[in-house]
């Protein structure tokens, strides 16, 4: 992965995501895309206090295409 694209997802989750959930439509497709992604990294994980997102973070470079476009396209909506 290159840098700019690891740069991009690190960006989107850092400064995004939370608002971008707090938005009906995006969160929906943030969800659909990433819930593979969330199932196979983070499902040990209890949700609440940003724990999931963290989990995230740590997995950014395993992301998966489609998760990452989801979170890239609600980075943009803002």
């Amino acid at each position: 992965m290159s840098m700019l694209k690891i740069l991009i997802a690190a960006a989107i989750l850092l400064f995004s995501v939370t608002s971008a959930l707090a938005q009906g439509g995006a969160a929906r497709a943030i969800l659909g895309a990433c819930k593979p992604d969330i199932r196979a990294f983070c499902s040990e994980v209890r949700p609440g206090g940003g724990r999931i997102k963290t989990c995230m973070k740590e997995h950014l470079r395993e992301l998966s295409e489609p998760c990452k476009e989801a979170l890239f396209q609600a980075w943009l909506r803002q």
